[in-house]
């Protein structure tokens, strides 16, 4: 099964699957399948690819899909990096747990962490933005367009590590003009 067809698959089921908050965890089951592999294990950008989808579905089980459409908002991951521990193998069934760990007045900052029998395979780390025709628009307005109404839990040692290597990659770009 294409991305694509796992996307439908994940878009069909969130009309049966429990709403969620803004801090709740998806959970996603997967099986690793040949188009994800090169030789003998599943590929470094399947799981960035995979952890898309993870946040897919958050945005359709909070709500998100309807504003998104109807204002024209398009999201935008501006930052991406995972660790890897383990490696997954064709056909191996794996989870992948994405939460919202944080969020300022312009980004959400995401964990995903994919795990097999209970282990941690991999963790990445996504923050992600949302433009629409107006320029930037903030979380909160995205959390008010769902009804919702919750504050952002407090900033982790790990976001503060985030900015400052995003902060370092943007100056290096920056001297590269």
């Amino acid at each position: 099964m294409r991305l694509r067809l796992r996307l439908f698959w994940i878009l069909i089921s969130s009309l049966w699957r429990k709403r969620m908050g803004f801090l709740d965890e998806s959970i996603l089951n997967f099986r690793v399948l040949p188009n994800d592999v090169d030789v003998r294990k599943m590929t470094n950008d399947r799981f960035i690819a995979l952890m898309d989808l993870g946040r897919m579905d958050m945005a359709f089980r909070v709500g998100l899909i309807k504003p998104m459409i109807k204002r024209k908002w398009v999201p935008i991951a501006t930052y991406d990096t995972i660790r890897f521990r383990y490696y997954l193998k064709i056909f191996q069934k794996y989870k992948l747990r994405t939460r919202i760990i944080f969020w300022d007045e312009k980004t959400f900052y995401f964990e995903q962490q994919f795990e097999r029998l209970d282990r941690i395979v991999g963790t990445g780390y996504v923050c992600a933005t949302v433009l629409g025709p107006e320029g930037l628009v903030s979380p909160e307005e995205m959390i008010t367009s769902t009804g919702q109404s919750v504050s952002s839990p407090p900033k982790p040692d790990i976001v503060l590590k985030i900015e400052e290597a995003e902060n370092m990659i943007h100056e290096h770009q920056r001297n590269k003009d």
